[in-house]
């Protein structure tokens, strides 16, 4: 019985720490134009975030207020920092449509 409480003691243990020592990312605004965002990321961890791709109009990603370029179409990178974040998705027509 010992062993059995000291095994399921470590595995609670490894995954309490596995949440520990990251932060949080919110999305503010703009949910329906992210496909993937992950709920949170280790400080100095790369995140990366996919949105849908906009034809017609112009979007925008920004991090804390800041505004990201697009690594390539639909994918934004940025490096958590030690904090907890938002994430916002501001899509404007561009007079295309």
């Amino acid at each position: 019985m010992k062993k059995i409480l000291t095994i399921s003691f470590l595995i609670l243990s490894l995954l309490i720490t596995g949440c520990l020592g990251t932060r949080k990312i919110t999305i503010e605004a703009g949910e329906d134009e992210i496909v993937s965002c992950p709920k949170r990321a280790k400080p100095g961890e790369t995140v990366t975030i996919e949105t849908v791709i906009v034809n017609d109009a112009d979007l925008y990603l920004f991090v804390n207020g800041v505004a990201l370029d697009p690594i390539k179409e639909g994918f934004y990178q940025f490096e958590m920092p030690d904090q907890d974040i938002r994430i916002k998705v501001v899509v404007k027509s561009n007079g295309l449509a």
